[in-house]
């Protein structure tokens, strides 16, 4: 972490896929940012390779699954340098039919992508409520509102808590001056979608399921993350903007 007078933005989950795409967005606009991932390696050398840029961006180890560590993550980060953007973007997914889902799994899901962005939103509300400023963004999914195409019910389950979280904690805090919203990605090959489908599979559905003919990139959920959580944005809270294509059209 570094002393900086510019706006700071917390990435969870942003060592790669789509959090490596909100980090890269965020530096570009002038933003130090804090690549916060469970793999410090790997969020290490993406903090690394985005200051070869001339970017401005530190890393930091976290396991939103540990609700009381990351909100101490969080904490400490916000004491050195008041975060004026929190992004809750990491997350699991698997693909298995209902019937063989075990309690394991389904707890270890629901523990990152659920409690984990509640705790997290419940940390970034207490660091920036008191100062009346301040954005948070989660990362939903087209699976917030509709079910997936593969067998992926505990994951839709858990993006869809996800969406309210973030509608039910804008309202609450809304006269705050903090905002609260949320991007719904469309399908885009990442590291953590490529095990689900073949090269053929997701060829396959940007062809017949995404009017634009093309899965998106993470820097296009970085580019909205961006826009809500910008002045430009002011009047925006409890909203879930969708970036899928045209796939929910």
């Amino acid at each position: 972490m570094c002393a900086d007078p510019r706006p700071t933005a917390l990435v969870t989950g942003g060592a790669r896929g789509i959090g490596r795409g909100i980090a890269t967005v965020l530096a570009r606009r002038g933003d130090h940012v804090v690549v916060a991932d469970l793999q410090d390696e790997l969020a290490a050398t993406t903090a690394a390779e985005l200051r070869d840029a001339g970017l401005s961006a530190s890393s930091v180890a976290i396991d939103v699954s540990d609700v009381e560590a990351a909100a101490a993550v969080l904490a400490a980060i916000d004491a050195e340098t008041p975060l004026t953007t929190v992004v809750n973007n990491a997350a699991l997914a698997f693909s298995a039919p209902i019937g063989e889902v075990t309690p394991a799994a389904y707890d270890r899901l629901m523990d990152v992508n659920v409690r984990g962005t509640f705790f997290l939103v419940q940390a970034a509300l207490r660091a920036m409520v008191p100062r009346g400023t301040g954005s948070v963004v989660n990362v939903c999914s087209t699976s917030s509102f509709t079910a997936s195409t593969t067998d992926m019910t505990v994951y839709d389950t858990s993006k869809a808590a996800v969406r309210m979280i973030t509608q039910a904690a804008a309202k609450e805090v809304a006269r705050s001056g903090v905002r609260v919203n949320g991007v719904a990605p469309g399908t885009l090959e990442t590291e953590l979608t490529r095990p689900l489908l073949t090269q053929e599979g997701f060829a396959s559905l940007a062809e017949s399921k995404i009017p634009v003919g093309r899965l998106g990139r993470p820097e296009e959920i970085g580019d909205a993350v961006a826009f809500l959580s910008s002045d430009a944005a002011s009047y925006v809270t409890g909203h879930v903007l969708v970036v899928d294509g045209g796939w929910l059209a």
